[in-house]
């Protein structure tokens, strides 16, 4: 259960804790310029954090728990391409990671050096959609699903993919229907 960051069970937010709350903020889809717009944070600091947790100073630590506090249970602003693109790079590089969301952690342990991500935070399974079903989903949600004219990243998101993923699959089903015509 998330609790405000005032209660760290007895430990101050640390470097440690800084990093595992800005990563999970990425997870999220929060970028550090997005960060920075809704908090004031500035981004070189969010950016510093991310990049080496020594360098955070109790200070910054403090004010990331605030921000964290502020931002874990929303989204970051998209309403423009550019706005959804960043968001878009910043879950998928967490997700390439393999950084977990905010809920992942334990608020009481998340400063500690072995306050890691409560088990099985993870989906147990990976499911696969084949390439050429998911080209025919992304066609499909193009042509009749109201996003004729949405980027590939936002067709993504509608089918719950990510951008690399679909991306992916839809060389990969061009692929097979070019061998196949070449084939017959």
């Amino acid at each position: 259960m998330h609790t405000p960051a005032a209660s760290h069970g007895g430990c101050g937010p640390t470097g440690i804790g800084a990093q595992r709350r800005l990563r999970a903020l990425m997870a999220r889809a929060w970028s550090p310029e997005a960060i920075e717009h809704a908090t004031g944070l500035p981004a070189a600091d969010v950016r510093r954090a991310l990049a080496d947790r020594r360098r955070v100073s109790p200070e910054l630590a403090c004010a990331v728990a605030r921000v964290y506090d502020q931002l874990w249970d929303t989204r970051p602003p998209c309403r423009t391409h550019a706005e959804r693109a960043a968001a878009d790079a910043h879950r998928e590089h967490a997700e390439w990671c393999g950084w977990p969301p905010p809920m992942a952690y334990d608020d009481d342990t998340i400063d500690h050096p072995d306050g890691d991500p409560a088990p099985g935070w993870k989906r147990t399974g990976r499911t696969t959609i084949p390439a050429a079903d998911l080209a025919e989903d992304a066609r499909w949600v193009r042509e009749y699903g109201g996003y004729r004219h949405a980027t590939p990243a936002e067709v993504a998101v509608r089918l719950g993919v990510s951008r690399a993923v679909l991306g992916k699959a839809l060389q990969r089903a061009a692929r097979a229907n070019r061998e196949g015509r070449e084939a017959g």
